[in-house]
């Protein structure tokens, strides 16, 4: 069975799914062991999941197929998460062939078969084959970071290319860090130019277990190297541990709300209102109404108030995240609250000495200007929770220059935090409806990053098919002249 190590706000909700698919808890929290009464083993973990620095979602850090089943499992029992993995893993090691220069970067460009990296040697020679490792894995639109110095990395200790003994610093106990200095020292003696790095987990092994441990990477790097001499081509010769990014938009965060409810008492939007930083005040909250469940709709209503305060209203800044599902979070030109509805609010954004450009053609990468001069404005219409964001562009005087409608993740709303206004987050979805000029019929346009994104993973099919479907009916509406506006009322 898969061990899975779970850290942070999603930690029970992400313990009862997992549990419930036949993977075993490691290293459990206390909270988490007294709620599952699961007793505390202190293996290494196969994956270990912890939050998002933007509590947006987590981290897991394991095998490929390891993930790869993670996601399967998330994906059916949450819905839609997005899942943003590496092309190549870090600490892996490739056989490479330089390609040459990197015009952009000064950095020299190495060739690893499905991708290309970037390696800060110079001087190398153009089609030369060359041993490289991951240092830092692609992501965006970045590419992969290689180093020529290789490590060999395992579970409890890691190989380093120099002979020298060093500790995690995460190794507090100074009896521990002697014992694994002394030991280190002792099995250095046979590791010829090999020094050894001890991970945290070597803390809890023994010394057999520890020097076995050694003993496989040492077999691990004679086979990298004897690889790496019998063959020409570019090739894989060592999988690192790979990472993925998974993100839980609003209905997945929802889902796990639910999920979360069938453990202990759990407050409508849970995992949002953590997410934007009230965990403190809804740990209390779900603690009175664990102890007094009759109060559970007072203390509810209660803190909605409180939380509601610190929401967008007329007049206030408002930041508009636009999130690609690449991972690139992108903020579009800030704007202020104007109007407020009974089920959402308008934005207005005002340009300076810029163009806003919508794309007129239905499956080109083209773009067409629709100027806008300085005094130009957008009103874009919020309402929480919905799969589209529905944008009017126009001229100073007034006059309709054209709209724009994203297909995305339910649309978040967030609290200004001290210094920084409030904010409107959602993931793009790629395939958009527009319609400009305004005297022309709509489109819907970006249709091949929708399917690039399946083809990457971040998505499924499903998911994709599901954006085809409002894409094409938001298309239908524009093409018959709804005021998509009046969603707001």
């Amino acid at each position: 069975m898969i061990k899975v190590r779970i850290r942070g706000i999603y930690s029970q909700s992400l313990t009862q799914i997992m549990l419930q698919n036949h993977f075993e808890m490691v290293q459990p929290t206390p909270e988490v062991a007294r709620r599952f009464g699961l007793p505390y083993r202190s293996e290494i973990p196969d994956v270990d999941i912890w939050d998002r620095s933007d509590l947006q979602g987590i981290v897991a850090i394991a095998y490929e197929s390891i993930l790869n089943r993670l996601s399967d499992v998330l994906r059916r029992r949450l819905g839609g998460i997005i899942t943003r993995t590496p092309r190549v893993a870090k600490s892996s090691i490739y056989r490479g062939v330089i390609l040459g220069r990197d015009e952009r970067t000064g950095q020299t460009k190495i060739d690893l078969g499905t991708i290309s990296g970037l390696l800060p040697d110079r001087g190398l020679q153009r089609g030369d084959g060359i041993l490289v490792q991951i240092r830092a894995h692609d992501y965006g639109r970045k590419a992969p970071v290689l180093s020529s110095s290789i490590t060999i990395p395992g579970r409890a200790a890691v190989l380093l290319p120099e002979p020298v003994v060093r500790l995690s610093t995460k190794i507090k106990d100074q009896d521990a860090r002697r014992k694994l200095t002394m030991l280190g020292r002792k099995i250095r003696d046979n590791t010829e130019h090999w020094g050894i790095l001890w991970r945290t987990s070597a803390e809890n092994l023994t010394d057999k277990e520890l020097q076995d441990e050694v003993d496989d990477l040492l077999d691990t790097a004679q086979r990298v190297y004897t690889k790496y001499n019998e063959i020409e081509s570019t090739d894989l010769l060592f999988e690192g541990t790979s990472n993925a990014d998974i993100e839980f938009p609003a209905d997945v965060k929802e889902a796990l709300d639910n999920t979360r409810a069938k453990i202990k008492p759990t407050i409508a939007h849970h995992h949002f209102y953590k997410s934007a930083g009230y965990s403190a005040l809804v740990d209390l909250a779900e603690t009175i109404i664990e102890e007094r469940p009759d109060e559970r709709r007072y203390i509810t209503s209660k803190l909605e108030k409180i939380v509601s305060q610190d929401f967008p209203k007329v007049d206030d800044l408002i930041n508009i995240e636009h999130v690609k599902l690449d991972g690139r979070n992108i903020v579009l030109a800030r704007g202020r609250v104007i109007e407020a509805k009974s089920k959402g609010f308008v934005i207005k954004r005002q340009f300076r000495h810029t163009s806003r450009k919508l794309k007129l053609t239905q499956e080109s990468t083209d773009e067409v200007d629709v100027v806008s001069d300085e005094g130009d404005f957008a009103l874009t219409h919020v309402v929480p929770g919905t799969l589209t964001l529905f944008t009017n562009y126009y001229s100073r005087d007034g006059q309709l220059k054209g709209t724009y409608v994203n297909i995305n993740t339910g649309v978040e709303v967030y609290p200004s935090n001290g210094s920084n206004p409030g904010r409107i987050r959602y993931v793009d979805l790629e395939i958009d409806v527009v319609k400009a000029p305004v005297d022309q019929e709509p489109r819907i346009i970006d249709q091949h990053l929708l399917k690039r994104a399946v083809q990457r993973g971040f998505i499924t099919e499903e998911m994709a098919d599901r954006s085809r479907e409002r894409a094409q009916a938001t298309f239908q509406q524009l093409l018959e002249g709804v005021d998509l506006g009046l969603v707001l009322e």
